[in-house]
């Protein structure tokens, strides 16, 4: 993957606010908070008609602790897929001993480095032009990504660099939502056979919704790390409080969420509670009881016994059991996920549509209002919406909530969209077809 260009460099020195900048977003966290973005968040950077990914790798900290280690080693080994290395370096720090160190390593590989002064705006008096050059990188960028200055010219040369290398793939969102050490970074890891992201036995590991491309048999997804969700009333710190809003924010932007669980503490009122906002967001969502490998077979099956009631009340939803560590089951899972992006993003005709309505409505016709019938006569699928209906008819605002639930519980049935669910509109308008 030659079309990355990684942005490195010590914490706090501006490197997801770049980011930001650079892919119009907002998905990396921006705080003045020495190591908030611990992992690899991938976003894309518009080039005429194409895209090239763009990833903000965790901050080289000044502190060694095993977290700390963990993401310096991340940010190292994911940088050699790059096409274009940007380092960043502080203005206002000035040049310290610890970004020779970066430079040496990054000199090392054989990528193209453009060396990125940011906070040229915070001081005129630490900020040396000279003492940057001192590195060996000969093309340098002095900018200020708090205020845009430099942006621009820093995006074209980009964009001249790159421009070979753009791609116009399409990619499918894919969330993996769940408690803090279900097993979220794990599972992405065993499906991608590469160590990306960063997992541990200390929960909160994950702060951020970090996303991956990847590709399954012909099928482009965007996989979505996020951070555990916990309880608000436990979320005491900043960091936690921002990777819970990033995760929702995830949450409502994604296709399609994965729900882990975590198979040794079965189906926790906190399990619920997260469904319960997968379902709220109407996304299509797929069920995966993650380390089964731990579980007897007799707890495993009275597992199984609760879950099946569980399903009952989530749109009869999917269910895969697993072990992400063990590599059990992960084929299976890939196919449940493409089956379900087929489903999700499939076009129907007009056609077949009414004709599943017509076959509803006379197997279970609609109320009488007043000695009159409601008569539903086409049905039409959202042009900007693939999971929205839209049914037309007379007296469509009469209709009872009842009889729209059935109309949707039938749609989903005919359709076989188990764990998608769909949205019913009612339009009072005429034949939209003549």
């Amino acid at each position: 993957m030659e079309n990355f260009i990684s942005i490195v460099g010590r914490t706090n020195v501006g490197k997801s606010l770049l980011f930001n900048k650079l892919t119009k977003s907002r998905k990396s966290l921006v705080l003045d908070h020495d190591g908030l973005t611990r992992d690899i968040n991938i976003g894309s950077m518009k080039l005429g008609n194409g895209i090239i990914h763009v990833q903000d790798t965790g901050g080289i900290p000044l502190v060694e602790d095993k977290i700390n280690n963990m993401v310096a080693e991340k940010s190292y080994s994911s940088v050699h897929m790059s096409k274009i290395i940007l380092f960043v370096v502080s203005a206002s720090d000035g040049l310290l001993n610890q970004d020779y160190d970066i430079c040496k390593k990054l000199q090392k590989l054989r990528c193209k480095i453009i060396l990125i002064v940011n906070k040229c705006d915070i001081t005129k008096k630490k900020y040396n032009i000279n003492d940057f050059y001192k590195l060996g990188i000969n093309e340098v960028f002095h900018i200020s990504a708090k205020d845009n200055t430099g942006l621009s010219e820093l995006q074209q040369r980009l964009s001249d660099i790159a421009k070979n290398e753009s791609s116009q793939d399409i990619f499918r969102r894919i969330s993996i939502i769940g408690k803090p050490n279900a097993g979220k970074s794990t599972l992405i890891n065993t499906i991608l056979k590469d160590s990306r992201m960063i997992t541990s036995d200390i929960a909160g590991t994950t702060i951020d919704s970090i996303e991956v491309p990847f590709i399954y048999k012909e099928n482009q997804f965007l996989l979505y790390d996020t951070a555990g969700i916990i309880r608000k009333s436990k979320a005491i710190s900043l960091v936690q409080k921002y990777s819970i809003s990033a995760t929702l924010k995830t949450i409502k932007t994604t296709d399609i969420c994965v729900f882990i669980l975590d198979a040794e503490q079965g189906i926790t009122k906190q399990d619920k509670n997260i469904l319960n906002l997968i379902q709220d967001s109407n996304k299509a969502f797929l069920i995966v009881v993650n380390k089964i490998d731990k579980l007897s077979k007799s707890l495993l099956l009275e597992l199984k016994r609760e879950l099946h009631y569980f399903s009952n009340i989530t749109d009869n939803a999917e269910i895969i059991y697993i072990s992400a560590l063990k590599n059990q089951n992960i084929k299976k899972f890939l196919k449940t996920i493409c089956d379900i992006s087929y489903s999700v993003f499939k076009r129907y005709k007009s056609s077949d549509l009414t004709k599943i309505l017509e076959q509803a409505v006379s197997e279970h016709p609609p109320p009488m209002i007043k000695n009159k019938r409601i008569k539903l006569k086409f049905v039409q699928q959202s042009k900007t919406d693939s999971l929205k209906l839209i049914i037309y008819g007379n007296q469509t605002d009469k209709l009872p909530l009842t009889y729209e639930k059935y109309l949707k519980n039938y749609f989903i049935e005919k359709l076989q969209l188990v764990g998608i669910p769909i949205k019913i509109k009612l339009s009072k308008e005429k034949n939209p077809f003549k």
